[in-house]
C-alpha cells in the first residue's frame, strides 16, 4: 500500500509546484502589463495610434516579405567572421579546472534592411558582443547559453544556467548576451529588445543570430568537438531560430517561446484592452522571417530537446508543443513555473542524460 500512496503524493507534489509556479506567472504578465499601460512607451499595437502602428507592421511585414529569405536563409542571415575576442580573466577554477573569461569582440552586424539602418548602429553599447566562458585548460564539447528576456547579466546568467555543474561535467560553457541585453542595453533603456518598435525586434533577431554563429565558430576553432546551443523562454526562441540557421550539434530549448505573436495576445487574453482576433496574423506575418518555425530545422529531432514547465503561463504549454513538432524533439516537461522553476533540477538532469546519449559527456 505504502507504495501505491508514493506515486501518488509524488504526483500531487509535481501538481502544486506547477500550481505555485502558474500563480507567480500570472502575477508577473499582469503587473508587466500595467506598467506597460501606464508608460508613455506603451506597447499595446491595438490602441494607441492604431492607424501609425498597423501601418508600420504592414511596413516591416512589406519589407521583409522576399521569398527568398525563407528558402535560403544566407540571403538574410550574413555569415560572420570568426572574432578574435578580447578575453579578460574572470577567476581561475580550483584544481586546474581552467578559467572563467569574459568575452568581448565588435559585432559585425549591419541589419539588412535600410530603413531602421542609421537607427539601429546608433546605440554604440550593442555593437559589442559579450560572453562569459567556463573554460577547460584543454578544449571540451561546448554548450552555449542563451538567457530570456531583460536577462543578460552574465553574474546571474552563471546560476540560471548552472554553469558550474554544467562545466563539472566536462562542458565547455558560453554564456552569451543577447543585443540590447547586460553590458550591450543603453543605461536607462531597458526593454529595447524585443520591442514596441519591429523594425529593431526583426534586426535584433537577426543580430542575435550573426553574433551567436560567431560565439559558435570561436568554439569550434578553439577546438570543441561539439556546440550544443541551450536557450530559457526569448533564449530558446533564438537557439531554435538558430538551429534553423546555422549547423549546431543538439539545441535545448527550455520553457521556450515559439511565436511572439501568440505571446502577444495570450498575455491580454480577458483583459479590457485584449487585441482583436485579426491582430495575431499580422504580427506573425511581420516576424515571420525571424520565426523558428518558418524554416526547417537544421538539427535532427533526435538531437533537439525541449523542456517544458508545467504551470508555464509566460510561454504556454502551446509554446513547447509547436516548436516540439517543428523539430520533431524529445520533450520532457518539470514542474513549476517560466520564472518559479521549482523542478528545474528535474529538468537539468534530463538534459544531463539527453547529453550523455548523444556521447556528448560522459555516461551517468
Amino acid at each position: 500500500m505504502l507504495r501505491s500512496l508514493f506515486p501518488r503524493l509524488a504526483r500531487l507534489g509535481d501538481d502544486a509546484m506547477g500550481h505555485a509556479g502558474a500563480a507567480v506567472d500570472r502575477a508577473l504578465v499582469h503587473a508587466a502589463l500595467g506598467l506597460a499601460k501606464r508608460s508613455p512607451d506603451r506597447e499595446d499595437i491595438s490602441r494607441d495610434d492604431h492607424d501609425g502602428r498597423l501601418a508600420q507592421l504592414a511596413h516591416v511585414t512589406e519589407a521583409y516579405a522576399d521569398p527568398r529569405y525563407l528558402a535560403d536563409p544566407s540571403t538574410f542571415f550574413a555569415e560572420p567572421a570568426t572574432p578574435a575576442p578580447r578575453l579578460d580573466a574572470v577567476r581561475a577554477l580550483p584544481r586546474g579546472a581552467g578559467a572563467v573569461v569574459d568575452l568581448a569582440w565588435p559585432s559585425g552586424f549591419v541589419p539588412v534592411h535600410a530603413a531602421p539602418r542609421d537607427a539601429y548602429l546608433a546605440f554604440e553599447e550593442n555593437r559589442t558582443a559579450h560572453a562569459r566562458a567556463w573554460l577547460h585548460t584543454a578544449p571540451a564539447p561546448a554548450i552555449v547559453c542563451v538567457h530570456g528576456y531583460l536577462g543578460g547579466r552574465v553574474a546571474l546568467e552563471e546560476t540560471a544556467f548552472a554553469a558550474s555543474w554544467l562545466h563539472g561535467l566536462g562542458l565547455d560553457v558560453a554564456l552569451a548576451v543577447l543585443p540590447f541585453h547586460g553590458a550591450r542595453c543603453p543605461a536607462g533603456r531597458q526593454g529595447m529588445f524585443p520591442s514596441r518598435d519591429p523594425w529593431r525586434t526583426v534586426e535584433g533577431l537577426a543580430q542575435a543570430v550573426y553574433d551567436l554563429r560567431a560565439l559558435v565558430a570561436w568554439l569550434r576553432a578553439r577546438g570543441a568537438p561539439t556546440v550544443t546551443v541551450f536557450g530559457m523562454s526569448l533564449g530558446a526562441y533564438t537557439a531554435a531560430l538558430l538551429a534553423t540557421v546555422a549547423a549546431v550539434d543538439h539545441a535545448v530549448m527550455m520553457v521556450p517561446l515559439a511565436s511572439l505573436a501568440d505571446a502577444y495576445v495570450e498575455h491580454r487574453e480577458g483583459r479590457d484592452d485584449a487585441p482583436p482576433a485579426w491582430l495575431r496574423p499580422r504580427i506573425e506575418d511581420a516576424f515571420r522571417v525571424v520565426s523558428p518555425l518558418a524554416r526547417p530545422p537544421r538539427v535532427a529531432g533526435e538531437r533537439a530537446l525541449v523542456l517544458a514547465a508545467s504551470g508555464d503561463q509566460i510561454t504556454r504549454a502551446s509554446h513547447a508543443e509547436r516548436l516540439g513538432d517543428h523539430f520533431g524533439a524529445e520533450r520532457d516537461v518539470f514542474p513549476g513555473g517560466h520564472v518559479l522553476q521549482l523542478g528545474r533540477g528535474r529538468a537539468m538532469s534530463t538534459l544531463a542524460r539527453f547529453l550523455s546519449r548523444h556521447d556528448v559527456i560522459a555516461s551517468r
